[in-house]
């Protein structure tokens, strides 16, 4: 396995000079395993997420989600009969994450674009949130030579392995400013982890807003207190829907965002 990963290593990197980079566009897949419940580290759950980049922005959103947008994409430019329409909707696949993350590089700031239930919200943070710390401390993961970089954000401490060799300055959710592309990281406590499992190079066309949906403008401190609403309202919810259905009171299974801040 790890021979795989270095010929595809190499097979990457001898596509890229720096000449190169600025004229081509990569995809990288990560997987992020979670521990919803802050309190059963053995309850852990996973999705598979893309990050699509070029030189001048990168996009991060759930593999479902992405199927999504392609499948209403479609849609939206009439290339099906009403019959296949019905069909694909049901078929279409269900994400837990309907949050993608825009980094605008020349404008120094990500995008942040969230559906809740029928309504899109949007709103900015600077492109460099992380102050990392660069350590010498170095090791493989799945073939990729990484060092180790540290940072605190929204509440954790985090732990990044990057590649020095991939000078892309990316990485999964808002995680960005390294010298190479992030292979991996995770909070201390491991409630969060992201790993790079596919890195695949090719002429992908990214667009902020795909469908040219109407995403309200919000401040993150609104979006903050929206979302704290929005997930305490779907907690009472299903705490009075299993109560009614069980006759014992529910405990809280999903108290473990991944921003505590």
């Amino acid at each position: 396995m790890k021979h795989t990963y270095l010929i595809l290593k190499l097979i990457f990197l001898s596509g890229f000079s720096s000449e190169v980079i600025a004229q081509s566009s990569f995809k990288a897949t990560y997987e992020l395993i979670h521990q919803p419940d802050s309190t059963n580290s053995k309850n852990k759950e996973s999705e598979m997420f893309l990050l699509y980049a070029n030189n001048e922005m990168s996009q991060f959103l759930s593999h479902n989600n992405a199927v999504r947008d392609s499948l209403f994409l479609e849609i939206h430019e009439g290339k099906m009969s009403n019959e296949e329409l019905v069909q694909r909707t049901l078929e279409a696949p269900r994400t837990k994450t309907k949050l993608k993350v825009n980094k605008v590089y020349g404008e120094s700031k990500m995008e942040i674009l969230q559906e809740m239930m029928t309504n899109l919200y949007r709103y900015y943070q600077p492109l460099n949130l992380m102050k990392w710390t660069i350590g010498n401390q170095t090791k493989k993961i799945n073939g990729y030579q990484c060092q180790k970089a540290t940072a605190s954000y929204a509440g954790r401490d985090y732990i990044a392995w990057f590649d020095p060799e991939i000078a892309i300055s990316d990485g999964p959710y808002k995680f960005y400013g390294l010298p190479g592309l992030i292979i991996s990281v995770y909070d201390t406590k491991e409630h969060y982890k992201f790993d790079l499992v596919g890195l695949e190079k090719g002429n992908y066309e990214i667009k902020r807003n795909l469908l040219n949906e109407d995403y309200q403008l919000l401040t993150q401190q609104e979006y903050k207190q929206m979302t704290k609403n929005y997930e305490a309202n779907s907690e009472a919810m299903a705490k009075r829907l299993f109560s009614q259905m069980s006759g014992k009171p529910k405990k809280s299974s999903a108290n473990n965002p991944i921003e505590l801040e």
